[in-house]
């Protein structure tokens, strides 16, 4: 009995340990599966899938999950922690890249920048494009378009004023339209307006401006001439003086970028009539001769002294020259602007110049004449005008018109005194 118990106890025993061996068996299989097997999240698109595999081959598992590739998709795999697998398809789209010709490239998850080197296209610095607003590396998806904005740095020269402007590709006439030039009638574009626009282009315009003016005008006198014998050949004498007319004149002036390059009068008015100036001409035959001191005179200039035609030295102590002139008068006694007698001897001058009652001593330049010494106590309308330096008094019209008009020079003399001038 105890002898079968035996076995029977050991008949247990052995049937407990073999199922606690199987047990460990399966339970060790168990922990090595989970341990060789891999937990895979494949996003494609917005669908996103986990399984867990034990074969980690990617074709492998895009086939346990049912996915497959196009020919320009893209796949990116990347591995987590010993049991864990990512794996992103992106799948490919078309991108269309416009310029002057349009190209449709085919790209998976790119940018901007990646879309346009597919398109075998650059941007210059001033160039843009239309998903350019974070920049070339703008991330593009989806079926999209980006346009390319080409643009050149021009010259403008618009009516004589240059400036520098960024336009954008095309002709001159839109690159005019772009700057929002507003040409007037008769403006005028000098380049092609058909003509493409690059860099460094100068792009011309011509302004044409007129202006209304009013100008006034001078007019001429005339000169009306008499003759009369009681004048001597080449003398004249003015009977009315002219005076100038004048009238207001009306001018349309063109102008091309900003010079004046033509003008038409539109109206003329005459607002002052002029006045003729009656002359007598002298017509009477000169006399040959005339009565003045004769003779030569000498000058020390270093002693500032002269010496007469009578040979007496006196001293001077400035010298003037100048043009001189010569008058007379009809009356009986005749008297000059400072009270005394007109008579050789008293000469006109401008007092501002050599004062009244200055001593002089007076030769023409030409040397035919001493008028010899002479005292300024008269003046008149051509000194004070400026055209005479001296006009000398003279008993004759006839001693008048020989003298004429010539160059003398005029010593003031010092120490002098007046009745010197009744000695010539």
């Amino acid at each position: 009995m105890n002898g079968q118990n035996n076995n029977r106890f050991t008949t247990g025993v052995k049937k407990a340990v073999s199922v606690a061996l199987m047990g460990s068996v399966c339970l060790t299989a168990a922990v090595s599966v989970a341990a060789l097997s891999k937990t895979v999240t494949v996003t494609d698109g917005e669908n996103t899938m986990t399984i867990n595999t034990m074969n980690p081959d990617t074709d492998i598992i895009l086939e346990n999950s049912g996915i497959s590739l196009g020919k320009n998709d893209k796949l990116v795999r990347t591995n987590g922690d010993s049991n864990n697998v990512n794996i992103s398809i992106l799948r490919a789209f078309n991108v269309e890249v416009q310029e002057d010709n349009q190209k449709t490239v085919t790209i998976s998850d790119t940018t901007v920048s990646d879309a346009l080197k597919a398109a075998g296209m650059t941007l210059s610095r001033n160039d843009s494009v239309s998903l350019s607003a974070k920049g070339t590396a703008k991330k593009v998806s989806g079926e999209e378009e980006i346009k390319i904005s080409r643009w050149y740095t021009v010259t403008l020269n618009l009516k004589g004023k240059e400036s520098t402007h960024e336009v954008p590709a095309g002709t001159v006439a839109s690159a005019v339209k772009y700057l929002d030039i507003k040409l007037g009638d008769e403006d005028s574009i000098v380049n092609d307006e058909d003509e493409e626009i690059y860099d460094g282009l100068e792009i011309v315009i011509n302004g044409v401006e007129y202006k209304t003016v009013t100008k006034t005008e001078k007019i001429d006198y005339k000169t009306e001439t008499e003759k009369s014998d009681e004048l001597y050949q080449g003398e004249t004498k003015v009977l009315k003086k002219g005076v100038e007319g004048e009238r207001k004149v009306v001018v349309k002036e063109k102008y091309l970028n900003g010079e004046l390059v033509d003008s038409e009068e539109i109206s003329s008015e005459v607002t002052k009539e002029p006045v003729n100036q009656k002359v007598l001409k002298g017509t009477k035959d000169k006399v040959d001769h005339f009565s003045t001191s004769s003779g030569a005179i000498d000058i020390d200039e270093s002693n500032m002294t002269l010496t007469d035609t009578k040979g007496e030295t006196v001293s001077y102590t400035r010298v003037l020259t100048g043009s001189g002139t010569a008058y007379y008068s009809e009356e009986e006694h005749p008297l000059t602007s400072t009270g005394r007698d007109a008579r050789y001897g008293v000469v006109a001058v401008d007092p501002d110049i050599i004062p009244y009652g200055s001593i002089l001593y007076i030769v023409s330049n030409d040397g035919e004449v001493v008028y010899g010494y002479a005292v300024a106590g008269d003046t008149g309308g051509a000194l004070w005008e400026g055209t005479a330096i001296v006009d000398l008094y003279y008993d004759t019209l006839d001693e008048c018109c020989v003298f004429g008009r010539r160059d003398v020079t005029i010593y003031v003399l010092d120490g002098v005194p007046e009745s010197k001038t009744y000695e010539n």
